[in-house]
């Protein structure tokens, strides 16, 4: 009974009926906000969902089940979101047969895709496992904006606003036309066909670095609507009071969702292992790959300083965890387009962490660093210019000054605070 009585007439749950029928009254802007992936992986449509459910709008994301962690997370987190969230699909702990009937027709749907049918939706529905049932949802809402977070989305976004006589947005977080390592043709032509039937319908568009927006935007000439650059920035509530005591061991700093190849550590592995210095620590978070589950501990243990692998931590652990370094690694080693284009969350929470930045000098890294001299940066794979930028920061009065610097960038120029107001005009003018 209580357990019941807790997820039903918890604070945050009866401050989001409230905020509800607030909204109801007011005859408020109603925003579906639609992701084929979750939200705790996505930090980015978390920080918009919660910028417009404070703003007033009636907020609903939908999304699907993709991986175990990020439910475990967002059983916390969604109970205490300020906007709804509902979970098309079903997953492995509920709704069973929803979930793996469709995961037997993303089979049958991607078999097809393979032989050139792109036609019929099919497209579409290989790019989102629940794009029926995602489509039927989101038309029934009758929402004033539909925004897509990800190329799984935009179909629903923009059949949805034909439907209901709403406005579109779509989110480029990344750029999809070349987002792996591998370009396989069946999937690069599905998303092209997908972006070019629905990009010109979009009312909108965002991007979160410079470099995707000028290529997505040369890939569009045509395209004539307003867009906005909203970068990864991160709330300010996260800015750090007071620097860690620069002492002696000089504390490095790495994290993403998932631990493995093609991410830069291998040259850092290298870098520590050339340096040979008992005063440099690593930490190491996120999920690690099967593939590297032996091989990157293995190699840890070779290197003088101390290396940990804490494994994957929520977005307030991993603030506080970087409070706690005094570096922190940006180490992308542009193994695609998309990896060469994009600007990394991490970047913004190392600032406003007032972490000194080593950035890996991919073309997005690259033009940061020159615009903001945030840190110290090297050619991607190589390992001596990494070990001369971890070798910079063992002075304590280039470290502190650095740290400085960087903390002063987080407090004026790059937090969530600054950048959400670009994302309520746009909406705003929709």
């Amino acid at each position: 009974c209580r357990q019941r009585a807790e997820e039903r007439f918890n604070v945050h749950n009866i401050a989001k009926h409230y905020l509800g029928l607030f909204a109801t009254a007011g005859q408020s802007k109603k925003i579906v906000l639609v992701t084929s992936n979750q939200p705790a992986t996505n930090p980015r449509i978390v920080k918009e969902a919660d910028t417009l459910a404070k703003k007033g709008y009636d907020v609903t994301v939908l999304y699907t089940y993709k991986i175990d962690w990020a439910f475990e997370a967002e059983k916390k987190m969604l109970p205490a979101a300020l906007w709804n969230a509902i979970l098309v699909g079903g997953s492995p702990h509920s709704q069973r047969l929803q979930y793996y009937g469709s995961k037997l027709l993303l089979r049958f749907y991607t078999f097809l895709n393979e032989f050139g049918w792109q036609q019929n939706e099919i497209a579409e529905k290989v790019h989102n496992r629940c794009f029926k049932q995602q489509l039927r949802l989101a038309k029934n809402l009758k929402a004033d904006l539909y925004i897509g977070h990800n190329l799984g989305a935009i179909a629903i976004a923009v059949k949805a606003a034909k439907t209901t006589g709403a406005q579109v947005g779509f989110d480029y977080e990344d750029y999809h036309r070349h987002e792996y390592a591998i370009d396989d043709q069946a999937r690069t032509s599905r998303i092209v066909f997908l972006e070019e039937k629905y990009i010109p319908q979009v009312d909108y568009l965002s991007f979160s670095s410079t470099p995707i927006q000028s290529q997505v935007l040369s890939d569009f000439p045509g395209f004539n609507k307003p867009y906005v650059l909203l970068q990864n920035c991160f709330s300010q509530k996260y800015l750090s009071q007071e620097f860690r005591a620069t002492g002696k061991e000089l504390k490095l700093l790495w994290f993403s969702q998932t631990v493995g190849p093609n991410r830069g550590l291998e040259c850092l592995f290298d870098a520590l292992l050339l340096l040979n210095d008992r005063d440099i620590s690593l930490t190491v978070a996120g999920r690690m790959r099967e593939d590297v589950a032996e091989l990157f501990p293995s190699i840890a243990e070779k290197i003088a300083g101390h290396v940990t692998f804490p494994g994957i931590l929520n977005p307030d652990e991993l603030h506080s965890l970087a409070e706690q370094h005094d570096v922190g690694l940006a180490l992308e080693p542009g193994f695609s387009m998309n990896n060469d284009l994009a600007l990394s969350n991490k970047i913004f929470t190392y600032l406003l962490a007032g972490n000194a930045i080593i950035f890996s000098e991919t073309t997005a890294q690259k033009q940061f660093n020159v615009l903001t001299d945030a840190g110290c940066s090297f050619e991607p794979g190589n390992a001596v210019q990494l070990a001369d930028c971890i070798r910079k920061y063992k002075d304590p009065a280039t470290l502190l000054q650095q740290k400085q610097h960087n903390l002063h960038l987080a407090k004026t120029k790059f937090n969530w605070e600054k950048e959400s107001k670009k994302l309520l005009a746009i909406v705003e003018s929709n």
